[in-house]
């Protein structure tokens, strides 16, 4: 007899509900994303917190060798290379008939 017991409890403990309650789990899934993507959020401002802090330092770091290479540059001639590189760019625009987006 108690071996009938045993196995009756294990086939309740083995059943599947056809029919969950299909709120309760609509509720619970919308829950684990919405926590999820807060986690995603929470992971991706840290880590870009942390990116932006290596970058300062490293602006700061670089900032001496930077002005004395762009003040050793000749102004007229890095200024006529900058407008050679944007018509460069209008012209190759223009050439191939493409769009440019610049804002992704």
């Amino acid at each position: 007899m108690p071996k009938q017991n045993d196995e009756l409890n294990f086939e309740q403990l083995l059943a599947y509900s056809d029919e969950p309650d299909s709120d309760e789990f609509v509720t619970n899934v919308m829950h684990k994303v919405r926590q999820e993507r807060r986690t995603r959020q929470l992971v991706l401002l840290i880590f870009g917190l942390v990116g932006a802090a290596f970058g300062v330092i490293g602006a700061f770091l670089l900032s001496d060798s930077i002005t004395r290479l762009f003040s050793s540059l000749p102004v007229t001639g890095t200024m006529q290379a900058a407008l050679l590189a944007s018509a460069a760019v209008a012209f190759y625009i223009w050439f191939m008939n493409d769009d440019l987006s610049l804002t992704g």
